[in-house]
């Protein structure tokens, strides 16, 4: 459910000769003990090993060890000043500013700041596109306007670089401009990086190229990503179980769900004999989740994998990154309730949020609970944890019906609901719910809420269908109304009296016949042998990936209409196809609803 990006780091040693480390510590130390020499020897080669592989003449020395921004800029003086040198004066002057050593308002009143401007309109650069990236960047971190002529200076030097490079240093561009602010010829560069990769796409071969495209696929043709795709399904069994899962992973980051593409990465990830290590499971499964896709033989090779590796030594943050498969979950838990010293706050959070999200309790869950319920309570009761995180929190206890008196009012209360809702967007629709139905859990247990004179519940309004696609809620709704008249006997969508949202409501006796909803709204009692009967419409995102089981958000809407005196029928995509013809769907949703009222339901 969680996940962090993927970190590359790249690092560059530069070699010096033992030779000029003694020359270099000659001049720092006259006759002293041999201690001291080889103390200042030791400086020096840490000195040296420092120095950016950039620095190669006196005056790059100069500039690398300027102490201060006007000693720096003193450089500028120099007759062997170039663009070459002002670039890398920008670069350290940018990262003092994010360092905090230097400021913005500072360099203004630098007195050679003009001399460095007209180097860098100069051009000559000749530090590649990259180091001229970079540069660019520290421009607008110092305060320069994107429409600067200066920034204008070294755009022009990039678009000129662009008929040099590689395919993938193009798309290595892409992820630097992803990260600048816009520019006057921010659009430029994009267009003629788009133009020159379309153009040379059968150089597109390494994995990370591919990364680098399905990331930044919206700068290009929908024709041209589903090319390359297709492309990719040939190329990827060829790639390592590390770039496959690369690959696996920003397909799930841009929700891109090639069924092709897909499979093949599902079969040649489980066809490696290496065994997964947990951070690539975890990786593999938070793709698995963000695109819904479920490969059944993937998913026992992940969790064979997993459980044989959840050793005690395993760290508790790794445990953190893999709450989101149901399969590993038991092994999981067992693995928290017997190294709980080891455990960290937020693990237990995440351990919380998941089993809720999956509405699922694991074989060790009462011992497990009395040690979470405990730290739980004392991390809310500390007053430090965000809005949002305390929602989420009371949330999933109430999912797991473990939600108390006493974490129920710290959300359902003025202050808290003022706070949450002046921090989000207009009409968050999620957030709102969340708060229905923790209110409604509230007032089914008759708890006391004089704290709160927030008018709940929200109310929502159905999304007009216009000329779109019928949804399968709309096709189960239409069916149900061939034996059920709309209107009169059925109501389509809304909320109950508590909030919770259904696709349809109606009264029916044990013999199907329906009766006006109007007439027993106002408390009356239900004729003999009837009920009030809610339909619940289960799409693929309101079940567990391969399983019939709902999610946790579902399991608690059916426990919240059951206990307000609704008969619940759940009609799931995997039993109602909107292509059947009109009878069989007629059949298959009177018999349900028969089956509902006919079942005496707790």
């Amino acid at each position: 459910m969680f996940r962090t990006g993927l970190l590359v780091k790249f690092g560059i040693v530069r070699i010096t000769s033992s030779c000029s480390l003694v020359q270099t510590s000659v001049k720092w130390c006259s006759t002293s003990a041999n201690l001291s020499l080889k103390q200042t020897d030791l400086k020096a080669d840490e000195h040296l090993s420092s120095e950016p592989a950039w620095v190669k003449t006196p005056l790059d020395k100069q500039i690398f060890s300027a102490p201060d921004a006007r000693s720096l800029l003193m450089s500028v003086e120099h007759q062997s000043f170039d663009g070459k040198c002002a670039i890398n004066v920008v670069n350290i002057l940018s990262r003092w500013v994010a360092e905090g050593k230097f400021t913005v308002s500072d360099f203004q009143k630098l007195e050679n700041k003009a001399k460095l401007e007209e180097n860098l309109l100069k051009g000559e650069f000749s530090v590649g596109v990259f180091g001229t990236l970079q540069a660019l960047k520290g421009l607008l971190v110092l305060g320069f306007q994107p429409n600067s002529k200066v920034v204008e200076s070294l755009e022009n030097e990039i678009l000129w670089l662009l008929r040099k490079i590689t395919v993938g240093q193009h798309l290595l561009v892409l992820d630097y401009y992803s990260q600048m602010q816009e520019s006057a010829r921010h659009q430029q560069v994009i267009k003629e990086v788009v133009s020159n990769v379309q153009r040379r796409w059968v150089e597109i071969v390494e994995a990370r190229d591919f990364v680098s495209l399905f990331k930044h696929a919206a700068h290009f043709s929908p024709k041209f990503i589903e090319k390359m795709e297709d492309v990719l399904v040939e190329l990827v069994q060829g790639f390592s179980q590390e770039e496959q899962t690369k690959i696996l992973v920003v397909l799930g980051a841009t929700q891109r769900r090639s069924t092709p593409l897909l499979r093949a990465l599902s079969y040649h990830l489980n066809k490696h004999s290496d065994k997964l290590s947990v951070r690539l499971a975890a990786d593999i499964l938070f793709a698995l989740h963000r695109l819904s896709f479920h490969d059944h033989l993937l998913m026992e090779r992940i969790c064979n994998d997993l459980v044989a590796q959840l050793t005690p030594e395993v760290k508790s943050s790794t445990i953190g990154s893999l709450l989101t498969s149901l399969g590993c979950l038991d092994a999981i838990c067992d693995w928290v309730n017997h190294n709980w010293t080891k455990v960290r706050y937020q693990d237990v959070l995440s351990l919380t949020l998941c089993l809720a999200a999956l509405d699922f309790l694991p074989s060790c869950w009462e011992p497990l609970w009395e040690k979470m319920s405990v730290l739980l309570r004392q991390k809310r009761m500390a007053s430090d944890l965000g809005k949002f995180i305390q929602l989420d929190l009371a949330w999933s206890l109430a999912v797991l019906n473990h939600l108390d008196l006493e974490t129920g009012q710290s959300v359902l209360n003025d202050e808290f609901i003022n706070e949450l809702l002046g921090s989000t967007p207009a009409n968050n629709k999620g957030v709102q719910m969340k708060l229905n139905q923790v209110w409604a859990v509230a007032v089914l247990k008759k708890w006391d809420l004089s704290r709160l004179k927030t008018a709940l519940p929200f109310t929502f309004n159905n999304p007009a269908t216009g000329n779109q696609k019928p949804t399968l809620n709309q096709a189960v709704v239409s069916a149900l109304s061939n034996f059920i008249p709309s209107g009169k006997y059925l109501r389509e969508g809304g909320q109950t009296s508590l909030g919770i949202e259904i696709d349809a409501e109606c009264i029916v006796n044990d013999k199907g016949i329906p009766f006006p909803l109007a007439d027993y709204d106002n408390g009356k009692a239900l004729p003999a042998n009837s009920a009030r009967v809610a339909v619940m419409v289960l799409n693929y995102k309101d079940l567990c990936k391969g399983k019939p089981f709902s999610i946790g958000a579902q399991g608690l809407r059916e426990r919240l209409l059951t206990q307000s005196g609704y008969r619940v029928v759940t009609v799931k995509h995997t039993e109602f196809d909107p292509r059947d013809k009109l009878v069989k769907k007629v059949q298959y949703l009177e018999q349900l609803v028969k089956n509902a009222v006919s079942t005496t339901r707790m």
